[in-house]
């Protein structure tokens, strides 16, 4: 049913919009996202992929689902960059918390040596 498609459309559509504002904090330094809050939404986007591919194969769209689809492409293509941002953030983390692992091994090193041979 149309009704129904548009609903799932427009609830899936609210989700990513939310997921958005929140990778948003994550990568500002104010947020945080969960890897189940991802997990859900890659599940909503993989069970809304052939429904919008059914919508747009079967040629008759009115203005209201076709507004969705086009917010919903956009809301794709927004996850995508903000995704790219987050494994960016995420990367450099990572590269800080080596760099930290290493300043920690790099004493613990001194410490063991000092202990070695102080009287």
């Amino acid at each position: 049913m149309a009704t129904d498609r548009h609903l799932r459309l427009a609830a899936v559509n609210r989700e990513v919009a939310a997921l958005l504002r929140r990778v948003d904090g994550l990568v500002h330094g104010t947020g945080d996202v969960g890897a189940a809050e991802l997990r859900r939404v890659r599940r909503l986007l993989e069970v809304m992929g052939p429904d919008v591919h059914d919508a747009l194969a079967g040629g008759s769209v009115d203005a209201v689902l076709r507004h969705q689809i086009e917010a919903y492409a956009e809301n794709l293509k927004a996850l995508e960059a903000s995704l790219n941002q987050v494994r960016c953030v995420m990367l450099a983390r990572r590269a800080r918390m080596d760099a930290a692992r290493r300043h920690v091994n790099g004493l613990r090193g001194w410490v063991d040596a000092y202990r070695h041979t102080a009287p």
